[in-house]
Parts: C-alpha cells; sequence; structure tokens
C-alpha cells in the first residue's frame, strides 16, 4: 500500500514559524507540543500496513494564523477493502472513514493522550453488527494495543444511538454538481482549506464492490477551528477537519456531516460560543451551495 501522508502536517511546521503562539514559547508549551509529536512517532509505527490519506496538526495550523489551541494532531489512514464492505451495508458510515486517531493534549497540558474512532461508536451511531465489523475492528485494535492503556482517552457511549450527532440534507442537485457547488462554496470562503478528497465509488469498485456514488471531502478553517477545539481539543477527532458526505440514495442527492455541537456535549459535557458559530456557518455555506435559487 501507498505510504504518502498530506501536505498539511509537515508544510505546517514552516508556516508556524513565522507567528508562533505565545503558548508554545513557554516550556509547558513546548513539552506538552514533544509529548504529542512522540506519540505520533509510535502511532506512525503502528499504521505501516495502511494506506496513508493525510495528516492534520490543528495547533500548528491554528498557530500560523495566531490563534493557540492545544496540541493535537489528527492522522488518517485508511483499508480500502474494509470502507468498501461497509459503505455497502450503510452509505452513511462513510462520515466516520477512513480510520482517524487522535494524538492531543488536554488545556492542562500535563499529558499525550489519544482518541481514536472505536467500533462501538460505530456499530452504535450507523446501527451495525459486531459481525458487520469484526475487520475494522481487528484494523483498529492493532494500531490501539500499541499504545500503553493509560494514553488512551476514555468516551462515555451511552448518549450515543443511531445517527447520533448527524445531520443529513437533502440536494436539489444531482451528485456532480452537488460536489462542485459544495467545494465552490468551501473555497470562496478565504480563510477554508480542501484538504482532500475520497472516491468510495472508485474505492469499492477495484474490490468488486458495487457502491452507489458516495465522496468524502476534507476541509477546515485553522483559525475558526483552533478558537473551537482551545477548550475541548478532542473534538479534532470528528468535528475538525471538517468531513462531508455527499452521497447518491435511490436517485436522489444527500449531503451528511458532524454536529459540533454534539460531539463537544459527548466528549466534554460543555461547548463554546466559537463552537456555536462554527456549527451556523457551515450550515449557511451548506444549504446555500446545495438549494436551487
Amino acid at each position: 500500500m501507498k505510504k504518502l501522508f498530506g501536505f498539511v502536517f509537515f508544510g505546517t511546521i514552516v508556516l508556524s514559524c513565522n507567528n508562533s503562539a505565545k503558548k508554545f514559547e513557554t516550556q509547558e508549551g513546548l513539552n506538552s507540543r514533544n509529548k504529542v509529536d512522540e506519540v505520533v512517532i509510535v502511532l506512525d509505527s503502528a499504521i505501516t500496513k495502511f494506506d496513508n490519506v493525510l495528516r492534520i496538526d490543528h495547533s500548528r495550523l491554528a498557530e500560523g494564523e495566531e490563534v493557540y489551541t492545544p496540541p493535537s494532531i489528527v492522522t488518517i489512514f485508511s483499508n480500502p477493502k474494509v470502507n468498501s464492505s461497509l459503505l455497502k451495508i450503510n452509505q452513511l458510515v462513510g462520515i466516520d472513514l477512513p480510520y482517524k486517531v487522535l494524538c492531543y493534549s488536554e488545556p492542562d497540558l500535563v499529558n499525550a493522550s489519544i482518541a481514536y474512532t472505536s467500533s462501538d461508536f460505530i456499530r452504535r451511531r450507523h446501527g451495525l453488527t459486531d459481525l458487520d465489523l469484526i475487520s475494522f475492528s481487528k484494523d483498529m485494535d492493532s494500531v490501539v494495543n500499541s499504545f500503553p492503556e493509560g494514553i488512551l482517552s476514555s468516551t462515555d457511549l451511552k448518549a450515543v444511538s443511531k445517527n447520533f450527532g448527524l445531520i443529513v440534507k437533502k440536494s436539489d442537485f444531482d451528485f456532480v454538481t452537488t460536489i462542485d457547488h459544495l467545494k465552490k462554496s468551501i473555497q470562496e470562503q478565504g480563510d477554508t482549506k480542501i484538504f482532500g478528497e475520497i472516491d468510495f465509488k472508485k474505492e469499492g469498485s477495484l474490490y468488486g464492490v458495487a457502491i452507489d456514488p458516495t465522496t468524502l471531502i476534507l476541509f477546515g478553517a485553522p483559525a475558526p477551528g483552533g478558537k473551537a477545539m482551545n477548550k475541548t481539543p478532542k473534538i479534532g477527532l470528528d468535528a475538525f477537519c471538517q468531513k462531508l458526505l455527499i452521497f447518491e440514495k435511490e436517485h436522489e442527492v444527500f449531503v451528511a456531516y458532524n454536529d459540533i455541537i454534539d460531539f463537544s456535549d459527548l466528549y466534554y459535557q460543555k461547548w463554546t460560543i466559537p463552537q456555536r458559530v462554527v456549527n451556523y456557518r457551515l450550515n449557511s455555506v451548506y444549504e446555500n451551495a446545495i438549494t436551487e435559487k
């Protein structure tokens, strides 16, 4: 499998040097960042068998915009065969694929932790069975077991039921036009970057799995995102970067994305004003892009 990450992680190290956030000029801040970077190195050794898709260093990207958020690096890596088998069952699973691991520190900057999208979360959110998720679980367990148990961030998933935190809207346009409109609207924001795009239908065809048109767009705005993550960095697993799933089902086109507030409530039992601002902004951008005037 290919071993090539997106440009975001490595490029931002250079970018951030020009606009250092003052927090990282302190010994406490530097120590915290170093701890998280060391965990990322361990992660890299655990994911060599997967396709590396993208790495986003949230704090360094935000730092480049003179915004502070605690050290937080999300790594997205893939097993296309597993993706295809799950999408065949439920296209909405694509919002939680490929595999994701967040290496981060809480605002106190004391310890480095990791969070990841678990098979239990996907089972609850998408109505799948343990049997459906055998391969997913095996892959993620092989990665997570590389870390000492004390570093794993736990989440109480009792609040997660089917379609938790999902916003799904019907598009007035066909599949290709919907994607074009959304990408144009995202790029017109000025402070937003499109990090990548995954064509799950194309992936499935490589394994003889027929999937209706399904595409995931990965994007984000470093400054607003940094502000929204400042007190709740764990949301960098699901809410940042933004994951926008466009899919066709029974000749209709839908757009699905995560509600930032729901994930902040899940992880921290609270939400912040910057999160509400980003939520409102995203809803407006998407609504305008998929609604025929």
